[in-house]
């Protein structure tokens, strides 16, 4: 298509803009015959985020045709290691180092594969169930720690809520690039929102909707723009159906 139009129907995006300057940008890259869709975004502090040479940032995302999880590990860890690049690519950034951050979804929708790294939370559904939370990873208990089912969803909670995105040295809060991996071979339909979506009053419907359909845009741009308002930040979701 002309200049670089893609067009994909099974994905599209909801935007909620509430600063001037686009804070944080969002890049999104979507390759239409391959069906991989990748979101990228910078965080820093009180509104400022890295300015990095953006022409910098060039890793490989081609799996093949039936990759194994191995292959998509691997993915993961050049990518996390891109990231990092990418944070320190720019000498004259004034923003700190210890103040960088980044987050990415990667989508290989064909194949059935993601790599989630940071700010993003993810649903999905399989046939007619409802929308279910795919949990981000976090630190492990030790194995000998017997939880009760409060406690567990308590500690979920606190999980859900550490920063998982990468810094200048790596990934934070001791997740490995591996952990990112998801496997989403069998899913329908799915949701992925910088805005914590189970966390909000429209939730049980949003999980019961078609992510398509009307009640559910309006569900989750009501829930963007509350927690955009909170954070002063803009806010996306993803949307895609089989």
């Amino acid at each position: 298509m002309p200049n670089g139009h893609v067009h994909y129907e099974a994905c599209d995006q909801l935007l909620w803009k509430f600063t001037e300057q686009g804070y944080p940008e969002f890049r999104i890259d979507r390759y239409h015959y391959s069906r991989i869709v990748r979101v990228l975004h910078l965080r820093g502090v009180r509104g400022y985020a890295p300015e990095p040479r953006w022409e910098t940032f060039k890793p490989e995302y081609w799996l093949g045709k039936a990759p194994p999880r191995e292959a998509v590990e691997v993915m993961a860890v050049k990518h996390v290691e891109a990231l990092q690049a990418l944070l320190t690519s720019n000498p004259n950034d004034a923003l700190h180092p210890n103040a960088r951050g980044a987050s990415m979804i990667l989508f290989w929708f064909e194949l059935g594969w993601a790599v989630r790294i940071g700010d993003y939370f993810l649903y999905t559904r399989t046939g007619d169930e409802p929308l279910r939370e795919i949990e981000k990873p976090g630190p492990a208990l030790p194995p000998d720690v017997e939880l009760t089912d409060e406690m567990r969803a308590q500690w979920n909670q606190i999980k859900g809520n550490l920063v998982t995105d990468v810094g200048v040295d790596g990934l934070v809060s001791g997740i490995k690039p591996e952990e990112c991996v998801l496997d989403l071979r069998g899913v329908t339909e799915l949701l992925c929102s910088t805005t914590p979506l189970h966390d909000t009053p429209g939730w049980p419907r949003i999980a019961a909707s078609a992510v398509h359909s009307a009640e559910s845009a309006g569900l989750v741009v009501e829930a963007m723009r509350a927690h955009g308002l909170q954070h002063e930040k803009d806010q996306l979701t993803l949307r895609w159906v089989l």
